[in-house]
């Protein structure tokens, strides 16, 4: 093996979009395109699928590049607070397109990194913000986060069991539109908490701080699952702030039509995941008028 290469355990988001086996459902090679209508009935189709996953690259895009923008306490800092700051900030997430969704990740490994936490954080709130904005667009997705070894064999391309894992969450266990934290996940993020602190050691304190407010982030889910918590008070003070009422009436509205959607249509199964779903946002309704 290359010995430049960096095994090390891994931090990983796998997320999903869903609807895009309906929405490419009977599809084959392109159709000749002689009339408007077959143009017009081809690109509905196309933006459907392919426009869906370009929007959900672009706001992640966006969201990436709104939270460097925010950092702009770094200029009120002196020069040796600016080299602390640069330091903490230093490592952030990395993204590897997969067809229809999108895998963020980054490694662990302290020996490079003093303060990994810091792309750990951008994960849990990218995640829970896509969830969130998805819900609110009719585009909805789903995804997992969890902990394991990996190696990135080329640039943001990550392999190992970081990837099977939080697929295997994805795929199996998050079922509908919510994004699940694996067991592995939950334990590093408890072991910066119950590690013995020393309170001169500014770096680890950072890694201690994120790691809590990841872990207040997340909430414990019906079927006993930890999920991220995107309408709780950590991640709307965090994240989302102000435009938490408006997205959460978008969202609301389209859990309602989907549920009667499936419910019209005798689906059991889609039935009972939105009514989970609905019965989460129930419990933040008070605050989200």
């Amino acid at each position: 093996m290359d010995e430049k290469l960096q095994l090390s355990n891994y931090c990983a988001c796998f997320i999903d979009l869903l609807g895009q086996k309906d929405a490419l459902n009977d599809q084959s090679v392109m159709p000749e395109l002689t009339t408007e209508k077959e143009k017009n009935d081809f690109l509905n189709i196309v933006r459907q699928s392919v426009g869906a996953i370009g929007r959900l690259q672009q706001q992640a895009q966006s969201f990436r590049q709104g939270k460097q923008d925010a950092y702009s306490v770094r200029d009120q800092l002196n020069l040796e607070e600016k080299e602390l700051y640069d330091e903490m900030k230093s490592h952030v997430a990395k993204q590897q397109r997969w067809s229809d969704g999108l895998v963020y990740y980054s490694s662990l490994d302290t020996e490079h990194n003093k303060c990994p936490m810091n792309a750990v954080i951008e994960i849990f709130m990218l995640a829970g913000t896509l969830c969130f904005l998805g819900l609110a667009q009719k585009q909805p997705i789903r995804g997992a986060v969890e902990t394991a070894w990996g190696v990135e064999l080329h640039e943001n391309e990550l392999y190992g069991a970081v990837v099977a894992n939080s697929y295997v969450l994805e795929s199996e266990v998050a079922q509908y539109p919510r994004i699940v934290v694996g067991e592995k996940t939950m334990a590093y993020l408890n072991a910066h908490i119950e590690a013995p602190s020393d309170t001169t050691d500014k770096l680890a304190l950072y890694n201690r701080s994120c790691a809590q407010l990841c872990l207040n982030m997340t909430a414990i889910d019906q079927d006993g699952y930890h999920i991220i918590d995107y309408l709780g008070d950590a991640f709307t003070e965090s994240v989302t702030g102000s435009d938490s009422i408006m997205l959460f009436k978008l969202a609301y509205k389209f859990i309602c039509e989907q549920y009667e959607l499936h419910k019209n249509n005798k689906n059991s199964k889609l039935e009972l995941r939105y009514v989970w779903l609905r019965d989460y946002f129930h419990q933040h309704k008070d605050k989200n008028g």
